[in-house]
């Protein structure tokens, strides 16, 4: 079976693949650029705690913008709320927790702890912040729209890292953020 039709026919697994995939990448690309992506995590009970609180800004931007009846985001809303049903339709128990956890790790090990931390070396922390976040909003391009809203997310994330010198905080931010959203819409109908 062919790739494209391996996403086609099982588009979970597909998506668990690569974002458990992003884990051990940027684990390696930590190794070769000599960053040390795993002493970057400090695991704390306060570290999962701010990271709890860090979930909070990221809802009430996304509950601003459901309430600002943006046609623009009406109609990534939609979009969004569509696949979701598609992805997860008869999908096993706990497939949202693991793509989340997944999506949160491996995401905020690649983009903040070796994209941001490697630029942070090298450049201004405000631009290597910015350069990570546009990445992020790269990553995840739905439409212009989403790329500018992925892009302010991944400006916060960024700060957050930055501040709390902290994976852990971002990556438990980042997976119950998508956890939470994706329940959401998963309740709404398709």
């Amino acid at each position: 079976m062919d790739l494209r039709r391996f996403v086609q026919r099982q588009p979970l697994r597909a998506g668990i693949l690569f974002q458990g995939a992003l884990i051990p990448l940027a684990l390696l690309l930590g190794v070769l650029l000599g960053i040390p992506v795993p002493g970057r995590f400090e695991w704390r009970v306060d570290a999962l705690a701010m990271g709890v609180l860090a979930t909070l800004p990221m809802l009430g931007l996304l509950a601003l913008l459901a309430a600002s009846g943006l046609r623009a985001y009406r109609a990534l809303e939609a979009q969004v709320r569509d696949f979701l049903h598609t992805l997860f339709r008869d999908a096993p128990a706990g497939s949202v927790a693991l793509l989340s956890l997944l999506a949160g790790f491996g995401e905020e090990m690649l983009l903040r702890g070796v994209l941001q931390g490697g630029l942070t070396e090298h450049l201004p922390v405000a631009l290597a912040i910015l350069l990570a976040a546009i990445v992020f909003g790269l990553a995840h391009y739905i439409s212009g729209f989403y790329f500018l809203f992925a892009t302010l997310i991944g400006i916060y994330l960024g700060m957050v890292y930055h501040v709390t010198g902290n994976l852990l905080v971002v990556a438990i931010a980042h997976a119950l953020y998508d956890w939470l959203v994706i329940r959401i819409y998963l309740r709404s109908a398709p």
